[in-house]
């Protein structure tokens, strides 16, 4: 056979090893999942389908969802046998196995039987007044709901006997008033005090305020430095109106001898020029 032209033996041998790759990854997770649907039990899943099946015989019918439901069951219930059928003697069986040695079935498991053999202890081991001992063969009934009852009841009496207990150690004086009940005081009762003393007002004073004039009040403004400055003849006016209060007459100097006099300073001498007649 002649040989392709474009023939490439490297790309060939990746092409013919990705392939291989792919087959044995697509066979590995084939045996996962056989392995998976073979560990479930076939009968569970026929049980379903013919509780299901016999709602239809006996003349009911089924909703939508027990539909789908029962479809989705057979064809996990072929998937199952198919898996099964493909791993042959290393599917999991189900049921009972084989009975054990001693003739005892454990059939359920975690239980252990009493009278099984137990090959860490032997008989000789235990002393004669311990066999004597009655041992119960299963788990004992169970304890009547009015003897628990009656039992939780006394248990929560005491609860609240000992809560009270710390309760009044609480409230127990300390010291010499140990003893002496105390009283209680009663709280005291909210009182409301109604008062109306006289209002004193100054009528005079809020006429005066009230009452003036713009032009006025502009005047007054400026007797305090605010918007210029005012004629001594316009405070004047202001005073025999009313508005501003008179001013108070300075007090009178002292001469300036009697004030040279008592002061202790040193004395000044004044010269004064005399013009001579020509006479």
């Amino acid at each position: 056979m002649p040989k392709e032209k474009n023939f490439n033996p490297v790309q060939a041998a990746r092409k013919a090893e990705k392939a291989k790759t792919i087959k044995k990854g697509k066979a590995e997770v084939a045996a996962r999942r056989n392995e998976r649907l073979a560990k479930r039990n076939p009968e569970r899943i026929k049980k379903q389908i013919d509780d299901l099946k016999a709602i239809t015989d006996g003349g009911g019918k089924l909703t939508r969802h027990e539909e789908e439901t029962l479809q989705g069951l057979e064809k996990e219930l072929k998937a199952i046998v198919k898996a099964r059928e493909a791993l042959g003697d290393k599917a999991p069986t189900f049921g009972r196995g084989p009975p054990r040695e001693g003739g005892h079935d454990r059939g359920v498991l975690g239980k252990r039987r009493r009278d099984a053999d137990d090959a860490s202890s032997s008989d000789s081991d235990i002393p004669e007044d311990v066999k004597s001992i009655p041992m119960p063969r299963d788990t004992p009934p169970p304890i009547p709901k009015e003897i628990l009852d009656k039992w939780y009841s006394k248990r929560r009496e005491k609860r609240e006997e000992k809560r009270e207990e710390k309760r009044n150690a609480n409230l127990e004086p300390l010291g010499d008033r140990r003893g002496f009940e105390q009283k209680p005081t009663p709280p005291a009762e909210p009182k409301t005090v109604y008062e109306a003393a006289p209002v004193v007002r100054d009528l005079r004073k809020e006429a005066v305020t009230a009452f003036t004039p713009t032009v006025v009040k502009m005047k007054i403004q400026k007797t305090k430095g605010e918007g210029g400055l005012m004629e001594p003849e316009e405070a004047d006016q202001l005073e025999r109106a009313g508005y501003l209060k008179s001013r108070e007459e300075p007090s009178q100097s002292p001469p300036a001898d009697t004030a040279g006099a008592s002061s202790g300073g040193p004395h000044k001498v004044t010269l004064e020029e005399v013009e001579e007649d020509d006479g």
